[in-house]
């Protein structure tokens, strides 16, 4: 089982097609098999790797090391391993932090940043208080609240393949959640001056986690990012309409990168 082995992790892997490298990065409710939609479709043309970010599926962490700096140099470890220089990333909700961080430390790595459902870490106290207000109010967990409304009753075979995945992340200690946002995790407006890597934010408009009123505002930091918003879609767009996330990131990699 190819791997990478630091920071008190394992971290798995797999890397399947040739071309242009993309790197798809899951969310706090999944892990590498979220992508099971995209992954044929994208290796016909590219060299896709495919991750479970430590703790998650068949990676491995111990207690103590489940920290974004760690996983940022995961994916950097893993680049190496199977000897990419530079490649695309595709993040979904918490991997944006990781994306945003690595086109912040190592913008020679790094060809463009998909943002899927995720504000990449960008914030302001501003931001950090509406979240925290959004929190308050939410009265649905995981997974439903992964989903626009009516999801579960309209898709129930998905619904619950999303709930066995969400499941399988055994080894995720949900006490490691609060090392995933913060004041000293965020990215501040100022960080994003020079940023140059060809960014698009996705979001669905029945976001339930990260509105996209929020998505468009942290957008606004990053002076040639662009924001599709996605019709009564919620958090992973992905997921509910994958035909249609598809051909937005075919049409956004033809665009930036031939």
């Amino acid at each position: 089982m190819p791997c990478v082995k630091q920071f008190g992790a394992e971290v798995w892997f797999e890397c399947e097609g040739e071309g242009l490298p993309i790197i798809f990065l899951h969310g706090r409710g999944g892990n590498s098999i979220s992508w099971w939609r995209q992954l044929a479709t994208f290796m016909k043309k590219y060299k896709v790797v495919n991750v479970d970010q430590r703790g998650f599926g068949r990676s491995k962490c111990d207690d103590g090391s489940f920290q974004i700096e760690f996983m940022v140099e995961d994916i950097l470890a893993i680049m190496d391993a199977i000897k990419i220089d530079r490649a695309v990333l595709v993040c979904q909700s918490m991997s944006g932090i990781i994306g945003m961080k690595l086109g912040i430390l190592h913008p020679e790595r790094i060809t463009g940043i998909v943002l899927c459902s995720t504000l990449g870490g960008i914030s302001t106290p501003e931001i950090r208080k509406k979240l925290r207000e959004n929190e308050a109010k939410n009265k649905l967990s995981l997974p439903g609240r992964a989903f626009a409304p009516g999801y579960s009753e309209r898709e129930p075979e998905l619904y619950k393949l999303y709930e066995k995945i969400l499941d399988s992340n055994s080894g995720f200690n949900p006490g490691w959640q609060k090392h995933l946002s913060g004041k000293g995790i965020s990215i501040r407006p100022d960080e994003l001056k020079e940023f140059s890597i060809p960014t698009i934010f996705i979001v669905g408009s029945e976001d339930m986690f990260f509105p996209p009123v929020m998505v468009h505002q942290v957008a606004s930091y990053i002076s040639h990012a662009s924001v599709i918003e996605l019709e009564g879609l919620g958090h992973s767009p992905y997921w509910e309409a994958p035909e249609l996330f598809n051909q937005i990131l075919t049409d956004w990699l033809v665009k930036n990168h031939g």
